[in-house]
């Protein structure tokens, strides 16, 4: 398998997929996008936007992405976290005090933290009393607030995992009421904008509007006809699903995830440590092949981890799935709902990428410095620490660092990476990339004679035995 991006021999098969997805749940048009590193790899259009018309999707077409948008409120709340401003672990509570008059039926109305409205584990309903899905109706901000001794659903805390929409919508009023600014205006200057997200809105303007694809509803009873599907605003909730977009924003939505956990990620939205906690599961099911992490979903596939959030509102289907260690994604974006398919083909499609042409390198940019060759012979070498750990000092392959574990050692530090940090002025000393003591400083202690006799890593004095 090679790491291209040259999708030319996959578009048979994912044109397949679509014309299979399309023919289970008669959708009208899709939208389809794959993600290889930082760029939009790959662009499929099928069907029409309008029912009688010839007019198949772009890239820029614009749909309602739904509950995508939660990933967004999610990475809110991390920002005002790493500003200081909230911990995941507060009590709604502490941000709208008027949520005491939810009754909890069980477990107590403390236990509903961020933390668990962010990973659907709160116990609140999954919708306000006010939605209503048959006639577009859904509670503005002063209804949402007000009915707030209505959400007497508080089910036990440790509880099985139940999506909430009521809890997302929820957050967003936690980030007004946190950063002082209205909800979309937030997302829009610290997240979509910084990202170039010029196309992701809550509510479109003229010219966006004439980018927006037709959405359509299944047939009513007794019929067979395809219907227009009515508009409605989220409102009070929006946080949990007011946004539209398309491939071409989705696409660098998805990019900036796979900056996750890279060692050296300037960005002005989340720094690469907090994406990978975002990223990181917080539930996982019974039989691994689910979980739950911060405002996204993980799915897998034998081998294969996919991060996922899909969507579904009047008219619209919508599902963007990602592998942040192949650095691939895919986007799938439907004008109609329910539909079922658009959900799988996504990951279907993702793992057919993912599969035929491999991984794609990472581009992870670092102010780490390797280490010379020449430069290693007065550390190379044998050595061992108390209670009875081994650690090869070498240059190899992967060049400086610490070796594999010889058969029979015990192992605590290797194999990792030995590499010089321009921050660090202490001589013979570097920093550890990779394994248990990533992040950390090995220090050196020299001999009279240039050679190194011991070196410290985190609590373990390891000294020379070759």
């Amino acid at each position: 398998m090679s790491s291209s991006t040259d999708l030319s021999s996959l578009e048979p098969k994912i044109a397949e997929l679509a014309a299979n997805s399309m023919a289970q749940d008669k959708i009208p048009s899709l939208s389809i996008g794959v993600v290889r590193g930082g760029s939009l790899a790959g662009y499929y259009s099928f069907g029409t936007q309008s029912l009688g018309a010839d007019l198949p999707a772009t890239a820029q077409s614009i749909s309602r992405v739904a509950s995508i948008t939660k990933t967004f409120t999610g990475t809110a709340i991390l920002q005002l976290r790493d500003l200081g401003q909230l911990e995941l672990d507060d009590p709604l509570l502490v941000h709208m005090p008027d949520f005491t008059v939810a009754s909890a039926l069980k477990g107590a109305l403390e236990g509903v933290t961020l933390r668990r409205m962010m990973t659907h584990y709160s116990g609140l309903r999954t919708e306000h009393p006010l939605t209503d899905w048959d006639a577009p109706s859904f509670p503005t901000s002063e209804e949402l607030l007000g009915g707030l001794s209505d959400l007497d659903v508080v089910i036990p805390q440790d509880s099985q995992w139940k999506y909430s929409n009521v809890a997302v919508g929820l957050l967003g009023h936690v980030i007004e009421q946190v950063s002082g600014v209205p909800y979309e205006r937030y997302i829009y200057e610290e997240i979509t904008g910084p990202l170039g997200l010029t196309n992701t809105r809550f509510e479109l303007d003229s010219d966006q509007t004439s980018l927006k694809a037709i959405g359509y509803s299944q047939p009513s009873p007794g019929t067979t006809d395809l219907r227009e599907a009515p508009y409605a605003s989220m409102r009070g909730i929006s946080s949990a699903g007011q946004l539209h977009s398309n491939v071409e924003d989705l696409a660098k939505w998805i990019s900036f995830q796979f900056s996750s956990g890279r060692s050296n990620h300037a960005s002005n939205v989340l720094s690469s440590d907090t994406l990978a906690e975002m990223h990181r599961p917080a539930y996982v099911s019974s039989d691994w092949k689910s979980g739950q992490a911060l405002s996204w979903r993980i799915n897998r596939r034998d081998d294969l981890v996919l991060h996922n959030h899909g969507g579904g509102i009047q008219g619209f289907a919508s599902n963007l799935v990602f592998s942040v260690e192949a650095q691939t994604g895919a986007i799938v974006l439907a004008n109609l709902w329910p539909a079922s398919t658009p959900y799988i083909l996504a990951e279907d499609i993702a793992e057919l990428v993912i599969r035929e042409l491999g991984p794609v390198a990472e581009i992870n940019e670092t102010n780490l410095v390797a280490v010379l060759e020449q430069a290693t012979s007065p550390f190379t070498g044998r050595y061992w620490a108390e209670p009875g750990a081994f650690a090869d000092v070498v240059f190899g392959e992967e060049g400086f660092g610490l070796g594999e574990p010889k058969h029979g050692d015990y192992s605590l530090h290797g194999p990792a990476g030995l590499k010089e940090d321009p921050i660090i002025t202490v001589e013979n000393t570097f920093r550890v990339v990779g394994g248990r003591g990533t992040g950390e400083l090995a220090e050196f202690e020299m001999r009279d004679d240039g050679k190194a006799e011991s070196f410290r890593l985190g609590g373990f004095l390891y000294k020379r035995v070759d």
